[in-house]
């Protein structure tokens, strides 16, 4: 599913992940829950939410409508020894 498009938001829980993902689905807006890589995960216990690079800013809305803090927003990005992730700035 990654490819140049692709994003990482991550959370530090699993009911931070689902309460956003609800949200997004009943935005329309479909993604993928998954555990955070361990390369981007400093406890080993967060969740990620992997959608495109233009869906960041809906999941940036349903975090503050939330009133919820993420732990920040990663491109995907494909190479020979597998995935790399780059940090993206989306927040204001």
């Amino acid at each position: 599913m990654a490819d140049s498009g692709s994003a990482l938001a991550v959370f530090p829980s699993l009911n931070q992940v689902a309460l956003v993902k609800r949200a997004l689905y009943r935005e329309g807006v479909c993604v993928e829950m998954l555990r955070t890589p361990k390369c981007l995960s400093s406890t080993g216990c967060s969740f990620a939410l992997r959608c495109t690079l233009r869906e960041l800013d809906a999941v940036r809305n349903a975090c503050a409508r939330a009133g919820m803090a993420w732990g920040g927003a990663f491109e995907e990005c494909k190479t020979e020894g597998g995935l790399e992730y780059r940090p993206c700035d989306t927040q204001d």
